[in-house]
């Protein structure tokens, strides 16, 4: 889909018009290129071409002025039929940032990526953030939300901020707040607390409770505590908990849209988890459990272990099995994974194969595979070709085979007067 772009396309100009060789702009960045081979569920043959661009510039009129920019573009080249339906392309970002002569202050001006504790934003408009003395630190945005959905942009916008305090290799805590407006109709208001704390060397716990003011719930919990290494030995415990109405309530992508036929828009699920690790260096072994706790859909047990060789000169390979025990049938399965990988000169090829085995039939389906053998090849130091072939098998799809060519290329023009050709 394409988007409107009222702050970028002319920031884009801008840059375009500073960027002349006299200015002796570095440019860096990367192009990524995919073809794909696959099959709807109804038969038809697919082909797309894909094509994401990412780069910055840099010493824009000054060593402070940044311009950077990202996007992506897909035309298929076998679907026809449909006008318009074979291709589309989005702007991910493209903004100019104006840096303070500390490295922790910058101002971003036109399409950018706002990651503001319960802010995950991508917004038309301003995002600016600095540290200020005693350990404090502040950061705010404003503009128009950039959303994937059909709803014209009238009316919309969106502000908020965070204010932190940390002290180094202790602890860092935040508070962030959103409001959002479409039609100029209250869409969502959230607040957030975020921490990180370090007490003492071996314990680290991190996590982030958000809130949804407008209806008055709580959206989501997670945290995680991590203690070790002891002598090799690490354990890891995770909490979460979500509740699906109030965190699903004003998604502004078709991706993180709730469909209703999938999930129930009541259900809250809560998850602990623990898992226990040994790792020697070139051995790993891991053990694991986690709890779901469904207040509508029932709860379910899912455990096992993991053991996993590896080495820094020729690759590795692991095992795994895992239990999943549950109310419905959907969720009562043993699994098996095993994968290898390895590298030699410029080469490394990669093997992944999962299995799993319901205890019933699903869609008369009892044993669902996926398999991906993955191989790549360095041309250059910048430059790397790549093929991917995948294959599944499940309950939702009888057959679903799927090829991949990548091409990859890392570009950095140095102007001659820096010493670049």
């Amino acid at each position: 889909m394409n988007l409107r772009l009222p702050v970028s396309a002319p920031l884009l100009a801008v840059f375009l018009a500073l960027s002349s060789p006299s200015m002796a702009v570095d440019v860096s960045g990367q192009s990524r290129t995919y073809l794909q081979s696959r099959e709807e569920t109804d038969s038809s043959k697919l082909l797309p071409f894909f094509e994401y661009l990412d780069f910055k510039a840099e010493d824009v009129g000054s060593k402070n002025v940044s311009f950077h920019f990202g996007g992506w573009l897909r035309y298929d080249l076998k679907d026809d039929s449909t006008p318009n339906k074979n291709k589309n392309s989005d702007l991910q970002y493209a903004y100019l940032s104006i840096r303070g002569d500390r490295a922790d202050a910058a101002m971003n001006l036109g399409r950018v990526l706002v990651n503001e504790g319960v802010a995950s934003e991508l917004v038309d408009g301003a995002y600016v953030k600095t540290a200020l003395k005693g350990g404090f630190g502040v950061a705010a945005y404003g503009g128009s939300p950039v959303e994937t959905t059909s709803d014209d942009r009238s009316g919309d916008s969106v502000y908020g901020g965070r204010i932190s305090h940390s002290v180094e290799d202790v602890y860092r805590i935040g508070f962030s707040y959103l409001k959002e407006k479409n039609n100029s109709v209250d869409f969502r208001k959230e607040e957030g607390v975020d921490l990180w704390f370090r007490p003492v060397n071996k314990v680290e716990l991190l996590g982030e409770s958000f809130y949804n003011a407008l209806t008055s719930e709580w959206m989501k919990h997670s945290y995680y505590l991590t203690l070790g290494q002891f002598s090799n030995l690490s354990f890891r415990t995770a909490y979460t908990q979500i509740s699906y109405k109030d965190y699903f309530t004003s998604a502004t992508t078709s991706a993180f849209k709730l469909d209703p036929t999938i999930i129930d828009p009541n259900e809250k699920l809560t998850t602990l988890g623990e898992e226990v690790s040994f790792n020697s260096g070139v051995m790993t072994v891991s053990a694991d459990y986690k709890k779901y706790l469904y207040e509508i859909a029932g709860d379910a047990n899912y455990y096992g272990g993991k053991l996993a060789f590896s080495s820094s000169l020729k690759g590795g390979l692991g095992v795994a099995y895992h239990r999943m025990y549950g109310a419905t049938d959907k969720l009562r399965y043993n699994e098996y994974r095993a994968y290898a990988f390895t590298s030699f000169g410029a080469m490394n090829v990669t093997a992944d194969y999962l299995v799993v085995r319901y205890d019933e039939e699903i869609n008369g389906v009892r044993n669902a595979y996926a398999a991906v053998l993955a191989g790549g090849y360095a041309l250059t130091p910048a430059a790397k070709i790549g093929v991917d072939v995948e294959y599944d098998k499940n309950p939702d799809f009888n057959k679903d085979v799927r090829g991949l060519i990548k091409f990859v290329y890392n570009f950095d023009f140095v102007p001659a007067a820096k010493g670049g050709k």
